[in-house]
Protein backbone atom coordinates (compact mmCIF):
# COMPACT_ATOMS: atom_id res chain seq x y z
CA UNK A 1 0.00 0.00 0.00
CA UNK A 2 2.51 2.61 -1.34
CA UNK A 3 0.68 5.17 -3.09
CA UNK A 4 -2.91 4.43 -3.16
CA UNK A 5 -3.70 8.09 -1.79
CA UNK A 6 -1.63 10.20 -3.70
CA UNK A 7 -2.50 9.55 -7.31
CA UNK A 8 -1.92 11.83 -10.12
CA UNK A 9 -4.10 13.41 -11.93
CA UNK A 10 -3.43 10.66 -15.12
CA UNK A 11 -4.46 7.19 -12.71
CA UNK A 12 -2.78 5.08 -15.44
CA UNK A 13 0.75 6.62 -14.40
CA UNK A 14 -0.64 6.06 -10.63
CA UNK A 15 2.09 3.31 -8.27
CA UNK A 16 0.54 1.38 -5.70
CA UNK A 17 3.09 0.01 -5.41
CA UNK A 18 6.30 -1.65 -5.86
CA UNK A 19 8.09 -4.76 -4.64
CA UNK A 20 10.88 -6.97 -4.86
CA UNK A 21 12.14 -10.69 -3.59
CA UNK A 22 13.27 -14.15 -5.05
CA UNK A 23 11.89 -16.26 -8.02
CA UNK A 24 13.61 -19.37 -8.18
CA UNK A 25 16.93 -19.77 -9.09
CA UNK A 26 17.99 -22.03 -11.68
CA UNK A 27 20.77 -24.18 -12.67
CA UNK A 28 23.01 -20.19 -12.86
CA UNK A 29 22.10 -18.74 -10.04
CA UNK A 30 19.71 -16.72 -7.60
CA UNK A 31 16.94 -15.05 -10.27
CA UNK A 32 15.14 -11.54 -8.65
CA UNK A 33 11.90 -10.36 -8.94
CA UNK A 34 11.51 -6.53 -9.45
CA UNK A 35 7.67 -5.37 -10.17
CA UNK A 36 5.26 -2.38 -9.77
CA UNK A 37 1.56 -2.24 -9.21
CA UNK A 38 -0.52 1.15 -11.15
CA UNK A 39 -3.57 2.18 -11.89
CA UNK A 40 -5.50 1.00 -8.69
CA UNK A 41 -8.64 2.76 -9.55
CA UNK A 42 -9.21 0.78 -12.77
CA UNK A 43 -8.35 2.76 -15.15
CA UNK A 44 -9.01 1.09 -18.71
CA UNK A 45 -5.72 1.01 -20.35
CA UNK A 46 -1.80 2.07 -19.98
CA UNK A 47 -0.70 5.55 -20.95
CA UNK A 48 0.70 4.56 -24.09
CA UNK A 49 3.15 7.82 -24.20
CA UNK A 50 4.20 7.31 -20.68
CA UNK A 51 7.13 5.38 -19.19
CA UNK A 52 7.10 3.02 -16.70
CA UNK A 53 10.74 1.82 -15.09
CA UNK A 54 12.14 -0.53 -12.60
CA UNK A 55 15.51 1.03 -11.11
CA UNK A 56 18.44 -0.81 -10.07
CA UNK A 57 21.28 0.16 -8.34
CA UNK A 58 23.97 -2.27 -8.54
CA UNK A 59 27.12 -0.14 -6.63
CA UNK A 60 25.26 1.10 -3.23
CA UNK A 61 24.88 5.02 -4.18
CA UNK A 62 21.54 5.11 -4.59
CA UNK A 63 21.79 5.98 -8.48
CA UNK A 64 20.41 3.81 -10.96
CA UNK A 65 23.09 1.29 -13.17
CA UNK A 66 20.00 -0.62 -14.52
CA UNK A 67 16.67 0.71 -15.65
CA UNK A 68 14.19 -1.38 -17.11
CA UNK A 69 11.63 1.13 -18.79
CA UNK A 70 8.34 0.20 -20.24
CA UNK A 71 6.33 1.88 -22.84
CA UNK A 72 3.00 0.62 -24.49
CA UNK A 73 2.30 1.74 -28.05
CA UNK A 74 -0.58 0.86 -29.95
CA UNK A 75 -0.91 -0.91 -33.05
CA UNK A 76 -3.15 0.02 -35.88
CA UNK A 77 -5.50 -1.98 -34.62
CA UNK A 78 -6.19 0.19 -31.87
CA UNK A 79 -4.81 -2.99 -29.30
CA UNK A 80 -1.48 -2.31 -27.09
CA UNK A 81 1.18 -4.29 -26.70
CA UNK A 82 4.42 -4.09 -24.51
CA UNK A 83 7.85 -3.26 -25.23
CA UNK A 84 10.80 -3.17 -22.72
CA UNK A 85 14.30 -1.62 -22.77
CA UNK A 86 17.50 -2.31 -20.56
CA UNK A 87 19.49 0.85 -20.35
CA UNK A 88 22.56 0.93 -18.13
CA UNK A 89 25.16 3.33 -16.48
CA UNK A 90 24.79 6.71 -17.75
CA UNK A 91 21.48 5.71 -19.66
CA UNK A 92 19.89 4.23 -16.71
CA UNK A 93 19.63 7.49 -15.63
CA UNK A 94 18.45 9.73 -18.72
CA UNK A 95 15.08 9.66 -19.99
CA UNK A 96 16.37 10.98 -23.42
CA UNK A 97 18.61 7.64 -23.89
CA UNK A 98 17.44 5.33 -25.93
CA UNK A 99 18.37 1.07 -24.35
CA UNK A 100 18.50 -2.24 -26.21
CA UNK A 101 14.42 -3.88 -26.53
CA UNK A 102 15.02 -6.58 -24.88
CA UNK A 103 10.92 -7.86 -25.32
CA UNK A 104 10.28 -9.76 -28.73
CA UNK A 105 8.10 -7.51 -31.47
CA UNK A 106 4.17 -6.86 -30.58
CA UNK A 107 4.78 -8.83 -26.65
CA UNK A 108 1.71 -9.29 -25.84
CA UNK A 109 0.02 -7.49 -22.47
CA UNK A 110 -1.72 -10.04 -20.03
CA UNK A 111 0.78 -12.66 -20.74
CA UNK A 112 4.15 -14.17 -19.51
CA UNK A 113 6.75 -13.45 -22.12
CA UNK A 114 10.40 -14.71 -22.36
CA UNK A 115 12.93 -12.39 -22.92
CA UNK A 116 16.46 -11.61 -24.12
CA UNK A 117 19.18 -12.47 -21.68
CA UNK A 118 16.71 -14.84 -19.66
CA UNK A 119 14.47 -12.40 -18.35
CA UNK A 120 11.16 -12.83 -17.64
CA UNK A 121 7.85 -10.68 -18.76
CA UNK A 122 4.25 -10.21 -17.13
CA UNK A 123 2.57 -6.53 -17.51
CA UNK A 124 -1.58 -7.01 -16.97
CA UNK A 125 -4.01 -7.19 -15.09
CA UNK A 126 -3.87 -8.77 -11.60
CA UNK A 127 -5.58 -9.00 -8.57
CA UNK A 128 -4.19 -6.38 -6.27
CA UNK A 129 -1.89 -8.13 -3.39
CA UNK A 130 -1.55 -6.04 -0.89
CA UNK A 131 -4.17 -5.17 1.79
CA UNK A 132 -5.15 -2.21 4.58
CA UNK A 133 -7.80 -1.36 6.28
CA UNK A 134 -8.26 2.47 4.88
CA UNK A 135 -8.52 3.97 8.40
CA UNK A 136 -5.11 2.94 9.33
CA UNK A 137 -3.53 4.81 6.81
CA UNK A 138 -5.76 7.98 7.00
CA UNK A 139 -5.11 8.20 10.76
CA UNK A 140 -1.78 8.11 10.72
CA UNK A 141 -1.43 10.31 8.06
CA UNK A 142 -3.31 12.40 10.02
CA UNK A 143 -1.46 12.04 12.89
CA UNK A 144 1.72 12.49 11.46
CA UNK A 145 0.47 15.97 10.02
CA UNK A 146 -0.95 17.52 13.44
CA UNK A 147 1.62 15.64 15.87
CA UNK A 148 -1.16 13.81 17.75
CA UNK A 149 -1.32 9.90 18.74
CA UNK A 150 -3.40 7.41 16.35
CA UNK A 151 -6.15 5.30 18.63
CA UNK A 152 -6.54 2.35 16.32
CA UNK A 153 -8.70 0.36 18.52
CA UNK A 154 -11.25 2.74 18.06
CA UNK A 155 -11.35 2.44 14.16
CA UNK A 156 -11.70 -1.34 14.02
CA UNK A 157 -13.19 -3.97 13.19
CA UNK A 158 -10.58 -3.90 10.27
CA UNK A 159 -11.34 -5.40 6.96
CA UNK A 160 -9.62 -5.67 3.46
CA UNK A 161 -10.42 -2.58 1.77
CA UNK A 162 -8.66 -3.93 -1.26
CA UNK A 163 -10.06 -7.03 -2.10
CA UNK A 164 -11.62 -8.07 -5.09
CA UNK A 165 -9.77 -4.96 -6.86
CA UNK A 166 -7.53 -5.08 -9.56
CA UNK A 167 -4.27 -3.74 -10.66
CA UNK A 168 -2.21 -3.00 -13.59
CA UNK A 169 1.11 -4.98 -13.02
CA UNK A 170 4.33 -4.51 -14.77
CA UNK A 171 6.71 -7.66 -13.41
CA UNK A 172 9.95 -8.66 -14.74
CA UNK A 173 12.08 -12.06 -12.82
CA UNK A 174 15.96 -11.12 -13.39
CA UNK A 175 18.75 -13.55 -13.73
CA UNK A 176 21.47 -12.87 -11.08
CA UNK A 177 24.11 -12.35 -14.32
CA UNK A 178 22.24 -9.31 -14.62
CA UNK A 179 22.43 -7.50 -10.99
CA UNK A 180 25.57 -9.70 -9.13
CA UNK A 181 24.94 -11.38 -6.30
CA UNK A 182 25.47 -8.09 -3.97
CA UNK A 183 23.06 -6.21 -2.30
CA UNK A 184 21.22 -3.96 -4.63
CA UNK A 185 18.97 -0.89 -4.33
CA UNK A 186 15.30 -0.83 -5.98
CA UNK A 187 12.80 1.52 -6.39
CA UNK A 188 9.79 2.28 -9.76
CA UNK A 189 8.99 5.39 -11.46
CA UNK A 190 6.21 6.57 -14.24
CA UNK A 191 6.62 9.61 -16.13
CA UNK A 192 5.09 11.31 -18.53
CA UNK A 193 6.95 13.96 -21.50
CA UNK A 194 5.81 17.27 -20.90
CA UNK A 195 5.66 18.54 -24.80
CA UNK A 196 5.09 22.19 -23.63
CA UNK A 197 8.34 22.23 -21.58
CA UNK A 198 9.93 19.89 -24.06
CA UNK A 199 10.92 17.53 -21.21
CA UNK A 200 10.00 14.42 -19.11
CA UNK A 201 8.21 14.33 -15.83
CA UNK A 202 8.61 11.82 -13.44
CA UNK A 203 4.80 11.36 -11.93
CA UNK A 204 5.61 8.95 -9.15
CA UNK A 205 8.50 7.05 -7.03
CA UNK A 206 7.77 4.25 -5.26
CA UNK A 207 9.85 2.59 -3.19
CA UNK A 208 9.18 1.50 1.05
CA UNK A 209 5.32 1.30 1.75
CA UNK A 210 3.34 4.79 2.51
CA UNK A 211 6.49 7.54 2.67
CA UNK A 212 4.53 9.98 -0.18
CA UNK A 213 1.29 8.97 1.23
CA UNK A 214 2.24 9.45 4.91
CA UNK A 215 4.93 12.46 3.97
CA UNK A 216 3.78 14.36 1.09
CA UNK A 217 1.14 15.10 2.59
CA UNK A 218 1.79 16.33 5.94
CA UNK A 219 2.29 19.49 6.83
CA UNK A 220 5.61 21.08 8.89
CA UNK A 221 8.09 23.94 8.04
CA UNK A 222 10.36 20.72 6.71
CA UNK A 223 7.95 19.95 3.79
CA UNK A 224 9.88 18.66 0.37
CA UNK A 225 7.22 19.81 -2.76
CA UNK A 226 6.06 17.24 -4.87
CA UNK A 227 8.31 14.33 -3.34
CA UNK A 228 7.41 12.36 -6.06
CA UNK A 229 9.45 13.79 -8.51
CA UNK A 230 12.90 13.57 -6.61
CA UNK A 231 15.64 10.94 -6.53
CA UNK A 232 16.82 8.71 -4.00
CA UNK A 233 19.87 10.82 -4.04
CA UNK A 234 18.11 13.86 -1.90
CA UNK A 235 16.69 11.85 0.42
CA UNK A 236 19.47 11.93 3.39
CA UNK A 237 19.85 16.14 2.40
CA UNK A 238 19.51 18.19 5.26
CA UNK A 239 20.39 15.21 7.57
CA UNK A 240 22.33 17.19 10.11
CA UNK A 241 25.67 15.67 11.43
CA UNK A 242 23.72 15.04 14.82
CA UNK A 243 20.83 13.94 13.63
CA UNK A 244 19.66 13.37 17.21
CA UNK A 245 19.72 16.78 18.03
CA UNK A 246 20.58 19.59 15.74
CA UNK A 247 17.68 20.77 13.50
CA UNK A 248 17.20 19.09 10.29
CA UNK A 249 15.56 19.70 6.95
CA UNK A 250 14.69 17.97 3.77
CA UNK A 251 12.44 14.89 3.25
CA UNK A 252 14.93 13.26 5.89
CA UNK A 253 13.99 16.13 8.30
CA UNK A 254 10.38 15.98 7.51
CA UNK A 255 10.55 12.52 8.54
CA UNK A 256 12.06 12.70 11.67
CA UNK A 257 10.13 15.62 13.21
CA UNK A 258 6.65 14.44 11.89
CA UNK A 259 7.57 11.01 13.56
CA UNK A 260 8.99 12.47 16.87
CA UNK A 261 6.26 14.31 17.44
CA UNK A 262 4.14 11.44 17.37
CA UNK A 263 5.90 9.49 19.33
CA UNK A 264 6.05 12.30 22.12
CA UNK A 265 1.90 12.22 21.87
CA UNK A 266 2.08 9.22 22.40
CA UNK A 267 5.06 8.88 25.40
CA UNK A 268 6.21 5.87 23.08
CA UNK A 269 9.86 7.27 22.93
CA UNK A 270 11.49 5.73 25.72
CA UNK A 271 9.73 2.01 24.76
CA UNK A 272 11.20 -1.41 24.78
CA UNK A 273 12.63 -2.52 21.90
CA UNK A 274 13.72 0.46 20.44
CA UNK A 275 14.01 2.73 23.81
CA UNK A 276 15.66 6.43 23.05
CA UNK A 277 16.07 8.97 25.52
CA UNK A 278 14.10 11.67 23.57
CA UNK A 279 11.41 11.80 20.84
CA UNK A 280 13.80 13.60 18.19
CA UNK A 281 16.40 10.72 18.88
CA UNK A 282 13.59 8.00 17.88
CA UNK A 283 12.31 9.84 15.29
CA UNK A 284 15.92 10.10 13.92
CA UNK A 285 16.17 6.72 13.89
CA UNK A 286 13.42 5.76 12.34
CA UNK A 287 14.19 8.20 9.05
CA UNK A 288 17.41 6.29 8.69
CA UNK A 289 15.80 3.38 8.88
CA UNK A 290 13.37 4.39 6.13
CA UNK A 291 15.49 6.86 3.84
CA UNK A 292 16.48 6.41 1.11
CA UNK A 293 13.45 5.67 0.02
CA UNK A 294 14.29 2.00 -1.70
CA UNK A 295 14.18 -1.53 -1.30
CA UNK A 296 17.52 -2.68 -0.50
CA UNK A 297 17.49 -6.85 -1.34
CA UNK A 298 20.67 -9.56 -1.68
CA UNK A 299 19.43 -11.48 -4.69
CA UNK A 300 18.41 -15.24 -3.24
CA UNK A 301 17.94 -14.70 0.08
CA UNK A 302 14.60 -14.55 1.76
CA UNK A 303 12.26 -11.08 0.97
CA UNK A 304 11.25 -10.03 4.48
CA UNK A 305 10.39 -5.63 5.13
CA UNK A 306 9.71 -5.37 8.15
CA UNK A 307 12.43 -2.01 9.50
CA UNK A 308 11.24 -1.65 13.73
CA UNK A 309 12.22 -5.88 13.94
CA UNK A 310 15.38 -4.35 12.29
CA UNK A 311 14.54 -6.59 9.22
CA UNK A 312 14.90 -5.10 5.48
CA UNK A 313 15.41 -7.32 2.85
CA UNK A 314 13.21 -6.76 0.00
CA UNK A 315 9.70 -6.55 -0.23
CA UNK A 316 7.32 -9.13 -0.86
CA UNK A 317 3.50 -9.90 -1.80
CA UNK A 318 2.40 -11.62 0.89
CA UNK A 319 3.93 -9.74 4.01
CA UNK A 320 1.80 -7.05 6.34
CA UNK A 321 3.59 -3.84 4.85
CA UNK A 322 0.85 -1.84 5.82
CA UNK A 323 0.98 -2.65 9.45
CA UNK A 324 4.66 -2.77 9.14
CA UNK A 325 5.74 1.18 8.40
CA UNK A 326 2.88 1.69 11.33
CA UNK A 327 4.87 0.05 13.87
CA UNK A 328 8.22 2.74 12.29
CA UNK A 329 5.59 5.79 12.76
CA UNK A 330 4.54 4.75 17.12
CA UNK A 331 6.80 2.65 18.28
CA UNK A 332 4.68 0.23 19.13
CA UNK A 333 4.13 -3.38 17.67
CA UNK A 334 0.74 -3.56 15.76
CA UNK A 335 -1.12 -5.83 13.35
CA UNK A 336 -4.17 -5.14 11.29
CA UNK A 337 -5.15 -8.60 11.61
CA UNK A 338 -5.81 -9.15 7.81
CA UNK A 339 -4.81 -12.28 6.21
CA UNK A 340 -3.15 -11.91 2.55
CA UNK A 341 -4.93 -13.02 -0.66
CA UNK A 342 -4.70 -15.75 -2.96
CA UNK A 343 -1.41 -15.76 -5.03
CA UNK A 344 0.47 -18.22 -7.21
CA UNK A 345 3.49 -19.99 -6.90
CA UNK A 346 4.86 -19.44 -9.91
CA UNK A 347 5.54 -16.11 -12.28
CA UNK A 348 3.84 -13.78 -12.21
CA UNK A 349 3.16 -14.65 -8.50
CA UNK A 350 0.30 -12.33 -8.39
CA UNK A 351 -2.92 -13.85 -9.09
CA UNK A 352 -5.02 -13.09 -12.14
CA UNK A 353 -7.74 -10.21 -11.73
CA UNK A 354 -11.50 -10.71 -10.29
CA UNK A 355 -14.02 -11.90 -12.64
CA UNK A 356 -16.74 -9.55 -13.80
CA UNK A 357 -19.71 -10.02 -12.25
CA UNK A 358 -22.07 -11.40 -15.25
Amino acid sequence: MSHHFDYPTDETLDISDAYCFAGPGDRHGPRTVFGMNTSPFGAPTWNAAGYYELKIDTDGDYVEDITFRATFPTGSDGVQHVQVEQLTDAAATDRTASGTIITPPNAPIGQVVECSNGIKLFAGPRLDPFRNYIPYPVTTTNCLAAGTFPDFASLGPAHNDFANTAVRSYVLEVPVAITGHRRVHFWATTAYFDTGHNIWVQTQRAGKPNMTTFFAFATGSAKVPDYNSTAPTIDLVGRPAHPATAPASGIWGQVRDNIAAVVEAGGTYPDFPHSFPTARAYGAWAADALLPNVIGFTPGTVALWDPWCDIQNGKGVIEDIASNIIKMIVNQDFSSGLEPGPLLDYFPYLSPPPTPAG
